[in-house]
């Protein structure tokens, strides 16, 4: 017949035994949730990596359309600014015409308007030409990389 009181060591060994087993399961079951945790941030960054994704496209089309939108915008603002332009030498041209009854006077000065004016154009053509650059930033990589 066995015992049914136990002695205290080995009551304590028992204990011990369980404790430990049942850190094992612990540390097991930790383990699991931590893999568990993993994959699921995995599949949230690569569900969000999809999203921005849908959102870059989208962004991309709407920049599209909005640029095409303001080319249209200001083929009809070079339009309306030609008009007026056209305009102006054609009140010009009527009244040196008015005044001076001269045909070739007439012609004359609107030629010369239009040919200030395209020297003007030209002037600021060629000047905004020359900020065009990196020249500042291509000198600051330039010593960056000489570090």
């Amino acid at each position: 017949m066995q015992n049914q009181h136990s002695t205290p060591s080995e009551s304590q060994a028992t204990d011990s035994q369980s404790s430990a087993a049942t850190q094992a399961d612990d540390w097991q079951d930790h383990v699991a949730k931590l893999a568990d945790y993993a994959a699921q941030l995995k599949d949230d960054y690569h569900q969000q990596g999809k999203l921005t994704h849908q959102l870059a496209i989208a962004e991309w089309k709407l920049s599209l359309r909005s640029l095409a939108l303001i080319t249209i915008l200001l083929g009809c603002f070079a339009s309306g600014l030609v008009l007026l332009w056209v305009g102006f030498l054609g009140i010009v041209g009527y009244a040196t015409f008015d005044l001076f009854n001269s045909i070739w006077l007439s012609i004359g000065v609107v030629i010369c308007l239009q040919t200030l004016c395209l020297i003007w154009l030209w002037r600021n053509a060629i000047y905004l030409s020359n900020k065009i650059g990196f020249s500042k930033t291509l000198n600051s990589l330039k010593q960056l990389l000489k570090l």
